[in-house]
């Protein structure tokens, strides 16, 4: 089916993923080790639950965090996979939602609506009208959400299912695709689209282009258009350049699992220290870890709650700005890494600045145009 699942965890992985993802890092693992050794006897220093009430409390907090994160997700898509689309029958067109769009369903889409799934242009609606009332026979399409170019794209239809007097007519046209195989590429299609009519025994082909193709999560800018769909769900091209949702982890969570690592190595070198004054006994292994679980307190626990009560505060005060109108904070694990931004890097203009240039100068042959004079450029002899 199409429907869009942008969701890092289901029902029944979301704890086991949670908690790996969880006691990966050196701090939550050393708390949970310092937790299970007050189970052993020999090495007990107080109640046990003194250290497993602030360990599942830290481990709470982020459980609850990463839940937030995942639920607004889930309504996200369910936004996205409720939207409502016509679907040309032999009733008519019928309303669909996107998630229930299938390959070979064709499509009426409205201006500023999102294209549900990826498909060939077949004609443009007749009220895509120019100059003297002529049927325009292309669109334009914004691929932001795609590619991030903010230039609109032109799409052509088809010069022969242009000529048919209605839509209703595709569904006894006799059209057949020969398409490409599966693949990732946005920028290049190939395919061939044959039509035979009922009162005719011979076959019309046309080649397929890029120009022909409406990609998913792609918005038609301009007019309304029909168009067959040919990739649905986990096959369109958006999602095929969309990676698995991983686990973010950001430069001031590395630089505090790296210092507790640091700290933990002061606090063996310490028990050592104080070990070496007491003597070695034949339980001096027993003494060791006892001094270690007493210095445990050097690395306060309370750390991994502050930094996550921070982010969801961070990332509740950014998407509530109101200097940033329509922002949206998909995640909330790493808000913080905005503020080590020192670069921001452009492959072109019009990424980050506006599309208005200024005529400065142009040379043509020995003359030097401004916008204020031309000079005859002097060239000297070879």
């Amino acid at each position: 089916n199409n429907r869009i699942s942008n969701q890092k965890y289901s029902i029944i992985s979301f704890l086991p993923k949670v908690l790996f993802q969880q006691f990966k890092v050196f701090l939550n693992l050393y708390f949970l080790v310092i937790a299970c050794s007050q189970v052993v006897p020999q090495l007990k220093i107080g109640y046990w639950y003194t250290y497993w009430a602030p360990l599942m409390f830290v481990v709470s907090v982020t459980m609850c965090r990463e839940l937030y994160d995942d639920v607004k997700r889930y309504f996200r898509d369910k936004v996205i996979n409720g939207q409502k689309y016509s679907v040309l029958t032999s009733d008519g067109f019928t309303v669909v939602t996107s998630e229930n769009l299938s390959v070979g369903d064709i499509v009426l889409v409205h201006k500023d609506q999102r294209i549900p799934a990826d498909m060939i242009l077949l004609r443009t609606s007749a009220n895509n009208k120019g100059y003297n009332n002529m049927i325009i026979e292309s669109c334009f399409i914004k691929t932001d959400q795609l590619d991030g170019e903010t230039d609109w794209k032109l799409r052509t239809s088809l010069p022969l299912l242009q000529e048919l007097q209605s839509d209703e007519e595709l569904l006894t046209c006799g059209i057949k695709l020969n398409i490409e195989p599966l693949q990732k590429d946005l920028y290049s299609f190939s395919g061939r689209l044959s039509m035979t009519p009922r009162e005719s025994d011979t076959g019309i082909e046309e080649p397929l282009s890029l120009v022909n193709t409406l990609w998913a999560n792609t918005v038609l800018a301009t007019g309304s258009i029909v168009g067959l769909v040919i990739y649905v769900g986990k096959e369109t091209r958006s999602v095929l350049h969309t990676s698995t949702p991983r686990a973010k982890t950001g430069l001031v969570d590395r630089e505090i699992n790296n210092l507790t690592k640091v700290l933990f190595l002061s606090m063996m070198i310490l028990a050592v220290i104080i070990l070496s004054l007491k003597g070695f006994s034949s339980y001096w292994f027993v003494y060791l870890l006892r001094y270690v679980i007493l210095f445990s307190y050097i690395i306060p626990i309370s750390l991994r709650v502050n930094l996550d009560m921070g982010k969801l505060v961070y990332s509740w005060i950014i998407q509530r700005d109101s200097n940033i109108a329509g922002n949206l904070v998909r995640n909330s694990t790493i808000p913080e890494e905005l503020g080590r931004i020192e670069y921001l890097l452009s492959d072109k203009t019009g990424t980050l600045t506006k599309n208005e240039m200024v005529f400065k100068k142009i040379h043509l042959g020995s003359i030097s145009y401004t916008s204020e004079s031309s000079d005859e450029v002097s060239l000297s002899p070879v």
